[in-house]
């Protein structure tokens, strides 16, 4: 099996990279920096979601590496609202989510073609309404939205896709000064491969976070809408 992986350079995504080579499959990865291959089952391009140039350029990488198997989009970025403003709201969004669409238009067509493949992209349970990262939380609520929806309009064709949800992971993009629940990376990853092997259409992970988040959301809506 071949696993593209965009944004493993470290976090889940490097963790994930790790443990799919460990169990033998080959693997590209996308990262913004540069990445030495673990094996000669590894091979790592450097590029930015943020380049002007990222459609085509991964569609290129697609094209070589065919046939892509599973890809995994663990690209993400965000900034606190009070640290940021709005000033890189629109970058959050390319990268958490209209990256995440030129990866999807570069390998699908082949995977239709084959009737056969996987779409995973990391998301969050973060993803709804948020006063303190307002652009985060709408990028990762439309990619949600985006995967479900890309689901069903391909239930037919012998792709499957999947939104994972994690809460706080242990990785440079845990910037809340309070993480509950928090997990590890690699826990992060042995999530992702259970998504890899039986591809619900969402997972949910820790779903005490969940709840949580449920709770402190219905919270804000309220003072919100005061």
């Amino acid at each position: 099996m071949r696993t593209l992986i965009v944004g493993n350079g470290h976090g889940i995504g490097l963790a994930l990279t790790k443990r799919l080579l460990g169990d033998g499959n080959d693997l590209v990865g996308i990262s913004r920096h540069f990445l030495d291959p673990i094996c000669d089952r590894h091979t790592q391009h450097v590029l930015d979601a943020l380049d002007p140039r990222f459609p085509e350029l991964i569609a290129k990488i697609v094209a070589e590496k065919s046939p892509i198997d599973t890809l995994v989009y663990c690209a993400g970025i965000g900034d606190p609202f009070e640290t940021s403003g709005v000033d890189r709201d629109g970058d959050t969004i390319r990268v958490n989510l209209a990256a995440l669409a030129d990866a999807v238009r570069a390998v699908l067509p082949s995977m239709r073609a084959r009737e056969s493949g996987r779409i995973i992209g990391v998301s969050s349970i973060g993803d709804r309404a948020s006063p303190t990262a307002p652009g985060y939380s709408a990028s990762k609520a439309g990619m949600t939205t985006y995967l479900l929806g890309l689901r069903g309009a391909l239930r037919k064709s012998g792709v499957r896709v999947s939104v994972v949800r994690f809460g706080f992971v242990d990785t440079k993009m845990a910037k809340a000064k309070l993480r509950p629940l928090m997990i590890t990376a690699d826990r992060a990853a042995e999530v992702l491969l259970g998504v890899i092997r039986h591809g619900p259409a969402v997972k949910t992970y820790p779903l005490a976070m969940e709840v949580l988040i449920s709770v402190a959301s219905a919270l804000t809506f309220w003072q919100m809408r005061r």
